[in-house]
């Protein structure tokens, strides 16, 4: 068995299932977790990254569709076309995820959290570069599960950037649904005319915004994040997965060793008085508590990860970045995506590689499309999510309910392309090909090799 005949055999024993699995949706902010949190975060603000090679990394960055806000021998600080600054930091250094930040609503949200989270800073204008982009003030601390580094900022601003596109207007094959005008064609990528501007790049998709981080933890750990996230940011679960007794049948499973890690590790802090009260959960979907104002379906998504490959040399398993989205206007943007990196991949020789996609997701309902960075680390283009309040409540389903397809609407199956958005770095095929230094940065969540680069971030002055 070849190595991605192996990865494909373990994907389908963790996502094919019996569909005979059970789900239920608990209406109401009753529903919900009976927890009164420190503080409520408003949206993600930004992810960090520590890359080797800057050059090779501004490449990606262009050709992923993230704006350019400032650039030097150190650091390349990128955007969207809204949002309240930049949203995607790279570092020169070790290869490594470093961590994330949260938007609050107010410094006195952060003031909370300077009271209340050990080794927190204190409350400070953002300095330097940083502070010169956008403004805002932030607090910062080693989060007490995983190790990543996480900040939370409010009263940043930044003004919204124009598209570069026109947004489309689309015939929906109806004539009463006809929305783009007569004689008026549709160039969804602006290379129609045969005058040299038709090539085999589309050009990147508009990045609007960076729209949810996704950590994969060890089972266990994934339970006390879950608990810290809702605890410190106000969290809501909006959909679940809990894992029920092996099933098997011809073709399917349930993978046992995962079910009884799950059970090993208690109950979830989500289901207090519901049918799933006590059930191993496998993972859940985060929104922020923004009350009846609509926000995204996740902000944040925390699965359990059992992949080998994500532990460090004489270590067990570490918390892992599961993928990065980013939201872009439409269908045709995320195709946009695909075809730019694919094709830059193909004909330039890119160290980019296709994670998942593009496919359309039931839990959340979005258009999806992962890709592996130079370094590993799956970025995902987005389109077309759930909008949710606080009075939709949860819902909580059964792993063996989700179908064999990876709970697609639509999409490659599990069988042709693996699921290799969900575990971390170590999934790309390429991993492989770095040397061992780097293979471990990628995957350990140890900071010494970063200490100063933390440090500087971390500083109030």
């Amino acid at each position: 068995m070849d190595e991605k005949e192996k990865l494909v055999d373990r994907d389908l024993h963790l996502f094919e299932a019996i569909n005979e699995g059970k789900g239920e949706h608990l209406e109401g902010s009753e529903s919900l977790p009976p927890i009164e949190p420190l503080t409520k975060a408003w949206d993600v603000a930004y992810v960090r990254f520590s890359v080797p090679d800057l050059n090779l990394y501004e490449d990606w960055v262009k050709d992923f569709g993230l704006k350019i806000m400032y650039k030097d021998e150190n650091v390349i600080y990128s955007r969207g076309l809204e949002g309240d600054g930049f949203c995607h930091v790279a570092h020169r250094g070790p290869a490594k995820f470093l961590g994330f930040a949260l938007q609050m609503k107010s410094e006195k949200d952060l003031k909370v959290l300077e009271e209340n989270i050990d080794g927190c800073t204190e409350v400070h204008e953002i300095p330097g570069i940083e502070g010169s982009l956008c403004g805002g003030k932030r607090v910062s601390f080693i989060d007490p599960v995983c190790g990543f580094l996480v900040e939370a900022v409010s009263g940043r601003s930044v003004e919204v950037l124009t598209s570069a596109r026109d947004r489309l207007e689309y015939n929906y094959g109806n004539k009463n649904f006809y929305k783009r005008d007569p004689n008026k064609l549709q160039d969804t990528s602006g290379n129609r005319e045969a005058d040299g501007s038709n090539t085999v790049y589309p050009g990147p998709p508009d990045v609007i915004k960076i729209g949810h981080v996704v950590l994969a933890a060890p089972v266990g750990d994934h339970h006390k994040l879950m608990k810290f996230m809702i605890e410190t940011f106000g969290f809501l679960p909006t959909d679940s997965v809990i894992f029920e007794a092996p099933k098997s049948a011809e073709g399917h499973a349930i993978n046992p060793e995962m079910f009884n890690k799950l059970k090993e590790a208690g109950p979830s802090p989500l289901y207090e008085g519901t049918f799933a009260e006590g059930s191993p959960t496998y993972a859940c979907f985060f929104r922020c508590d923004r009350g009846e104002t609509p926000t995204d379906h996740h902000t944040f998504f925390i699965l359990s990860n059992m992949d080998p490959r994500m532990a460090p040399k004489g270590k067990g398993i570490q918390t892992q970045l599961s993928h990065a989205s980013f939201e872009v206007s439409n269908l045709d943007d995320v195709w946009r995506g695909h075809m730019q990196l694919k094709n830059k991949a193909e004909f330039e020789e890119k160290r980019y590689e296709i994670a998942w996609g593009v496919g359309r997701h039931v839990l959340g309902s979005h258009i999806y499309d992962y890709w592996h960075d130079p370094y590993g680390h799956v970025h995902e283009h987005m389109s077309d999510g759930d909008r949710i309040t606080r009075s939709f409540g949860q819902r909580i389903h059964s792993i063996s309910g989700l179908g064999p397809n990876g709970h697609n609407q639509w999409g490659p199956t599990v069988k042709e392309s693996g699921i290799r958005n969900l575990d971390g770095p170590a999934a790309a095929t390429f991993y492989e090909k770095f040397d061992e230094e780097t293979q471990q940065s990628l995957v350990n969540r140890d900071l010494s090799n970063v200490k100063q680069l933390v440090e500087d971030i971390r500083a109030t002055d």
